[in-house]
């Protein structure tokens, strides 16, 4: 990040004050633990936090500068009437100083999968910046844009939603020109209420904002229709995995694939998982990659060299030659159904570790019920859980379903089981901390 104090005080429209010496600015931290020497500090308040109770701490971390909605009395301050405004504002600034190309994903399930694969196609030929960890909200995305330097040529970023407005506000921080509405299902419900409240939010990252973008749609998405005629003032690319599209497939065998582009055809792509949810998310990311200027060869080197993130349908081996599926990173029912399905495409018995999905709103208990009816009907052969709706979803899936107060009691329960032929989906929202499970069940004893 390249910003000087005069550029600040511009984009802010406050002095610095108590700047006896040379401030230099290395970067920015919204985070007084993690903060580097030199380093801007910005005081963000939350719903649960403020960061100007960390100031102290900031500046005994090295921080050289603080942003702030008090004044300080004897440290390099600049006020201003609200923090997270003043982040937005330089982000904005940062991100039409640099002028990349900026592609913006968003949808219920699949973003941080397509934002990585398509990040890994452009970086075999462009300097790219992609979304940091998954800082993808009005506070992260802003972060992610200022992780940037001025010799990125293009900015992969995804967008996050938890309630009507704000992907539009990402869209404005960012200013994309190519974007991707991947799909939308429930999630977030007890903020967005209703479904119909997360598709309008999602839609609009389609609307025009004074220059035309380059959209990407699944033709086969029930909102297709709806979505085309939101984006109509854009440039509209379409995806398909079972019809004739912009970016579709022409062709399989085994696990090769061929797709048909606008430009050069890919040919004998080889994937290592045919379910319906991946094969979009590479669909989406070839279109992105390709409207941004890539070709087959790229496509061909970055999907060979990607690799998920831990805790999305990540295989690990597990003790006494299981097989552990770590899938621990979040969930929603889309997204914990199509686990389900990929997990009983794997050679052994599969076994799902089920914990609670989060913000799911008054119908949360029937959406964690669906997903165990799915189970049931894929042929689950054992269920473990840890979840406020225990008693309704051993009742809905019946016998060999078991359920635990504790993490450490149900790690206690399948250790012992634990054999060749078992393949455990591991699966919840984050907040249940599921990844302890994972690592308990692949620990080593040698």
């Amino acid at each position: 990040m390249n910003i000087s104090i005069p550029e600040l005080e511009n984009i802010l429209k406050s002095e610095v004050i108590n700047i006896n010496t040379r401030v230099s600015i290395d970067g920015i931290s919204i985070d007084s633990r993690t903060i580097g020497k030199n380093e801007l500090f910005i005081a963000i308040k939350g719903s649960n936090y403020d960061g100007h109770l960390f100031i102290n701490d900031a500046i005994k971390n090295g921080a050289s500068l603080v942003i702030s909605e008090n004044l300080l009395e004897d440290f390099p301050c600049i006020c201003v009437d609200d923090t997270t405004d003043a982040l937005t504002n330089i982000a904005k600034f940062y991100a039409d100083k640099v002028n990349p190309l900026v592609i913006g994903i968003t949808g219920t399930n699949g973003k941080t999968s397509v934002t990585n694969m398509t990040s890994m196609i452009l970086r075999t030929y462009k300097q790219t910046l992609s979304t940091y960890r998954n800082y993808n909200n009005q506070i992260g995305l802003p972060l992610s844009i200022l992780k940037g330097t001025e010799a990125d040529e293009v900015f992969v970023l995804e967008m996050g939603a938890s309630k009507v407005g704000d992907i539009k506000e990402l869209v404005q921080i960012a200013k994309p020109t190519i974007v991707a509405l991947l799909n939308v299902s429930p999630a977030h419900m007890d903020s967005f209420k209703n479904i119909e409240n997360i598709i309008k939010t999602k839609e609009e990252i389609l609307s025009y904002q004074g220059y035309p973008k380059t959209v990407i749609l699944n033709l086969d998405d029930h909102n297709f229709e709806r979505w085309l005629l939101k984006a109509n003032k854009n440039k509209i690319i379409t995806v398909s995995i079972s019809q004739s599209a912009d970016y579709c497939i022409s062709g399989s065998n085994n696990h090769n694939i061929c797709v048909k582009t606008p430009y050069s055809d890919i040919t004998n792509l080889h994937v290592n998982d045919l379910e319906t949810h991946t094969l979009n998310n590479i669909l989406f990311s070839i279109a992105l990659s390709y409207e941004a200027g890539a070709r087959s060869p790229n496509v061909i080197k970055g999907l060979y060299d990607y690799n998920d993130i831990d805790g999305r349908f990540s295989i690990k081996e597990g003790q006494h030659g299981s097989r552990i599926i770590d899938s621990s990173y979040n969930a929603n029912p889309q997204s914990f159904m199509a686990s389900i399905n990929s997990l009983v495409k794997l050679d052994g018995n599969p076994w799902l570790i089920m914990g609670d999905m989060g913000e799911l709103g008054d119908n949360s208990e029937f959406y964690h019920k669906q997903v165990v009816q799915h189970a049931y009907e894929m042929g689950i052969k054992k269920l473990f859980v840890i979840s406020k709706y225990a008693s309704a979803i051993l009742k809905e899936f019946g016998k060999n379903s078991y359920d635990f107060d504790s993490i450490d009691a149900l790690i206690s329960f399948i250790k012992p089981q634990l054999n060749d032929n078992v393949n455990i989906l591991v699966k919840a929202s984050r907040f249940m901390e599921f990844e302890i499970i994972v690592n308990a069940l692949t620990e080593r004893n040698d």
